[in-house]
């Protein structure tokens, strides 16, 4: 039974950057968020009414998109193959 080859260790200076550019990207988002907790109550509304335009904006884009087919065309399929089949049903029933 051969042994399955161990991968190689990580270059201890590759590990030393890796958690270097991750202690730097954590700092970046800590100090915008002390940025942006200083905002006054008055930029939060705004940026809160912006977020739900934008919210409601997507809803609508995405509603378009997965129905492009108007709400009616469904209602006329929908009743005019009820009616085929009631059609068909009837026939059948008074021809036997």
């Amino acid at each position: 039974m051969t042994a399955l080859p161990q991968p190689d260790p990580p270059d201890p200076l590759t590990q030393l950057e890796h958690q270097l550019s991750t202690l730097q990207a954590r700092l970046a988002d800590l100090r915008e968020m002390e940025r942006i907790t200083q905002l006054p109550p008055d930029q939060w509304a705004e940026i809160q009414a912006e977020a739900g335009q934008l919210e409601q904006r997507l809803q609508a884009y995405l509603l378009e998109v997965f129905n492009p087919i108007p709400a009616t065309f469904w209602q006329v399929v929908r009743f005019g193959g009820l009616g085929l089949l009631l059609g068909v049903a009837l026939q059948r029933w008074l021809l036997t």
